[in-house]
């Protein structure tokens, strides 16, 4: 089996990584977007990789509302965004909190917007994971509502809407400044602050303090429309940083005052920038699809001034929005948004060339890894695809369709919710619809 290849952090991020989680949270929990270091890559051992035919949820929760809100999951809480669609056609967004036996503890409406505020087609509903840290949930609503929660209540404990308070500028499609498809962005929590993208003119990164919701930085220099990625912390020649990609470019802010350290031109698109940044060593690797590609750069240090050289930039992989993950110095992931001209893919981080490429054997979805293996959840239906992390070849070792699929889905839309792992359990989101698996291995 092969071990899973954690980025090479320097000493000075893995404390900064630290921070992100709760003193109380544990190493097993998946606290935030993409787990406890943003990588989508869970420590834990001892999962399935083979699954029966009928395999069925321990717990199935069928109230979640619309929406494609992973689950943050804390000692077996899961916690999740969705939102309502009234009477009169507007929506209320909200925030859940379920019991490790699928029991709803509490559910705490967070903001609200009209209809048409964005494209339908792709359904309406909140996009981001919110994040846990030190008692608090921090979330971002489809309309911009940044907010924090009380973890234990639900108690809302302040809320800002990035367009009225920081000038918000969200990338639309072709470049137009709207917001087409809601925002997306998973707030990070970095020790006392949380770290935002709102873009525009007035500054595309902001820190806030985290109790109070206080604007601490925004960085001025950089104004950049944001995009539908989130951000994540680096530390390249002993200066922790926030490294975002924009509607533009890559760019890197310092954490300590949200000066704009350098930024690289990276393969990006007029429609839609979605995928996470994945830092590893002094390195950051890029991708986001229509046709845009990948990149990977380098970061130096030279004095006070920071370098950052583009080492390659192909179309080996364009990731949409499933993801990619990180190990062993492969990349694995689907490229190409649409099923009939995609492939999943194992790419070599080094050269950027493809190692494996794979059509057939599973349609479209998101990734993510543990225990040695990709556990992959198709967008098109629903069905959770186990394979061998390996540079070997496509090599599937189980799979499982969830038992429902959800009747409030909308015309163009998809399973786009990421799966998610933590204490053993597999979750698996359809809009409405949650399912929590026991993927243990048998003692």
């Amino acid at each position: 089996m092969l071990r899973l290849k954690r980025p090479l952090w320097t000493a000075t991020l893995l404390t900064t990584t630290l921070l992100l989680i709760s003193a109380s949270t544990r190493a097993a929990d998946w606290p935030q977007w993409q787990g406890p270091n943003r990588d989508s890559i869970s420590a834990e051992t001892g999962l399935r990789s083979t699954f029966p035919e009928d395999f069925k949820p321990v717990w199935s929760f069928k109230d979640c509302g619309i929406g494609y809100s992973a689950p943050a999951v804390v000692d077996n809480i899961a916690y999740m965004l969705g939102a309502d669609k009234q009477e009169n056609g507007d929506y209320t967004e909200f925030v859940l909190a379920l019991d490790p036996s699928g029991k709803q503890l509490w559910k705490q409406e967070v903001a609200h917007y009209k209809e048409g505020i964005m494209l339908t087609k792709w359904g309406h509903g909140p996009r981001s994971t919110p994040s846990i840290a030190d008692g608090r949930l921090f979330g971002l609503g489809a309309n911009g509502d940044l907010f924090a929660l009380d973890q234990k209540t639900g108690k809302l404990l302040w809320k800002a809407n990035l367009r009225e308070t920081y000038g918000s500028m969200l990338s639309g499609a072709r470049g137009k400044p709207e917001n087409t498809w809601g925002y997306c962005e998973s707030p990070l929590v970095d020790g006392n602050h949380v770290i935002c993208t709102p873009g525009g003119e007035q500054g595309a990164v902001v820190a806030l303090e985290a109790a109070t919701g206080k604007l601490v930085w925004q960085s001025k220099e950089l104004t950049d429309p944001c995009s539908y990625s989130s951000t994540v912390i680096a530390d390249f020649g002993g200066v922790k940083q926030y490294v975002v990609l924009t509607a533009k470019q890559l760019a890197s802010v310092r954490a300590s005052d949200g000066k704009l350290l350098w930024t690289a031109e990276v393969p990006v698109n007029e429609v839609a920038v979605i995928p996470t940044p994945i830092v590893t060593g002094n390195r950051v690797y890029t991708t986001c699809d229509y046709d845009a590609g990948c990149g990977l750069v380098e970061v130096k240090k030279d004095g006070d001034q920071f370098t950052a050289k583009v080492l390659y930039k192909n179309k080996t992989m364009s990731n949409h929005h499933g993801g990619v993950v990180l190990i062993d110095g492969k990349i694995y992931g689907w490229t190409g948004k649409t099923t009939s001209r995609g492939r999943w893919v194992c790419q070599d981080l080094e050269t950027g060339e493809s190692v494996w490429m794979e059509g057939r054997a599973a349609p479209a979805g998101a990734v993510m890894a543990a225990a040695g293996h990709l556990y992959c959840f198709t967008q098109d239906d629903g069905v959770l695809v186990c394979i061998e992390a390996t540079p070997k070849g496509f090599k599937e070792t189980g799979r499982f369709t969830i038992p429902e699929r959800t009747e409030k889905q909308s015309i163009l839309g998809k399973v786009w919710a990421r799966p998610v792992i933590s204490n053993g359990r597999l979750y698996l989101r359809d809009q409405d619809l949650l399912f929590c698996y026991d993927i243990k291995q048998d003692t």
